[in-house]
């Protein structure tokens, strides 16, 4: 951890219950409160923003994906310019 850069506190209301079931698997997993609290608060987050993350395809569409990856189509006018032009730019940069 960088020492230049502060702790910041988080603060939630809860239930005393809620409190104390976190308390007792703080306990278990011997670990203090705190650190219980952030480990899950931070592998929740983390699970939060990687299925957010995550491309979503139905069944027919993974299948399009996957056919256009194993059998591309040919390259249009557009596209064959601009890899002549790319090539051009790397060439004259040698």
């Amino acid at each position: 951890m960088n020492p230049t850069i502060k702790d910041t506190r988080l603060t939630a209301r809860v239930p005393q219950e809620i409190q104390e079931l976190i308390k007792s698997a703080a306990d278990i997993s011997g670990a203090t409160l705190s650190q219980f609290i952030v480990e899950a608060v931070t592998a929740k987050a983390k699970s939060v923003i990687s299925s957010d993350r995550a491309i979503k395809l139905s069944l027919t569409e993974a299948k399009t994906f996957f056919e256009i990856l194993e059998n591309p189509p040919k390259p249009n006018r557009k596209l064959s310019d601009a890899i002549k032009r790319h090539d051009t730019l790397i060439h004259d940069a040698d």
